[in-house]
């Protein structure tokens, strides 16, 4: 699954958000992503989805983690997140990133 955001496209590559998930190695630096992901603004957060949907899968729980958060029914971005998802789900080039927002899609509250 590491090699899944080349496939993904060449925005994903950009994106300074995913880089640091996946270089992200000590507690420190991966708490960091988990602030820079928390802090995302939405727009930027749904362009960036692919690739944090194609990260390696310790620092996918983090995505998972925060994206549960953020899917919440009293927080207001829940539902573009939770489109962005279904989105990818359905039209996604690489197969692990389909299967990542099915499981996601199928239990959005744990």
């Amino acid at each position: 699954m590491d090699g899944a955001m080349d496939e993904e496209g060449e925005e994903d590559s950009g994106s300074t958000l995913v880089r640091s998930g996946k270089s992200a190695l000590t507690f420190r630096e991966m708490a960091a992503f988990v602030r820079d992901l928390e802090a995302r603004p939405p727009a930027r957060l749904l362009q960036d989805l692919p690739g944090l949907m194609a990260l390696p899968d310790a620092k996918f729980g983090l995505v998972t983690m925060v994206l549960r958060k953020k899917t919440r029914p009293e927080i207001a971005e829940g539902p573009q997140v939770l489109s962005r998802l279904r989105e990818l789900q359905a039209n996604s080039d690489d197969p692990g990133v389909r299967e990542r927002c099915r499981l996601f899609l199928e239990k959005p509250e744990d």
